[in-house]
């Protein structure tokens, strides 16, 4: 997880951040965080981030395919 700085006051309240720059920065850090985790994670297993890959390729190979076949035309004189 990322770390967010607290802003606490005197009293030891925390400061509410609205606004819509301020929450899609933290989206933003957030998105960039999870991304991080994926990077290290293919970095500590690369086998299986090989055969996760090659498992989307195959099913995105198949997808095509079959989308092409449906789109020919059935009438096929020659």
């Amino acid at each position: 997880m990322a770390r967010k700085s607290l802003g606490t006051g005197f009293t030891g309240d925390i400061t509410q951040e609205t606004g819509v720059a301020a929450k899609a920065r933290t989206a933003v850090d957030r998105v960039r965080d999870e991304a991080g985790m994926v990077a290290a994670h293919a970095v500590d297993h690369p086998a299986a981030t090989g055969s996760a890959i090659a498992a989307v390729g195959l099913l995105a190979f198949t997808v095509g395919y079959m989308i092409g076949l449906s789109s020919s035309p059935r009438d096929r004189r020659w």
